[in-house]
């Protein structure tokens, strides 16, 4: 079985694919073609009672694009929030989206030659 937050995370991943979205695990080369979603970290707390562990998993992800795309940006964070929300069972672990927890920040990212626009969006799970 898989743990909590791999589920999480291949249950997003799964999400962002379903939508269209060219979808990484990994910073991808250079020459990917914009826009694309890189799935980033993952932290879980982890809560244990008397039969079973509950707790929450939160994941980081981006979504990139060029710096003229807030538009197209601002939309894909908003589709996998929105879709993220459907998620219920990830491999066997009952969860549930918590959206007065979850985040979408959208700025511009200067860390390449290109000047990009970023959204990262943080999901965080709670185990049920």
């Amino acid at each position: 079985m898989k743990s909590r937050e791999q589920a999480v995370f291949d249950s997003v991943f799964k999400r962002c694919l379903f939508l269209g979205y060219k979808t990484y695990d990994y910073k991808p080369d250079d020459d990917a073609p914009y826009p694309f979603v890189e799935l980033e970290d993952t932290t879980s707390i982890l809560v244990p009672n008397k039969t079973d562990v509950k707790g929450t998993v939160e994941l980081v992800l981006s979504v990139w694009s060029t710096r003229k795309k807030r538009k197209q940006v601002s939309d894909m964070c908003s589709s996998i929030l929105a879709e993220s929300m459907k998620i219920v069972e990830a491999d066997g672990y009952y969860v549930a989206l918590n959206i007065s927890q979850s985040t979408i920040s959208i700025f511009d990212d200067n860390t390449t030659v290109e000047p990009l626009k970023r959204g990262r969006v943080r999901l965080v799970f709670t185990i049920l």
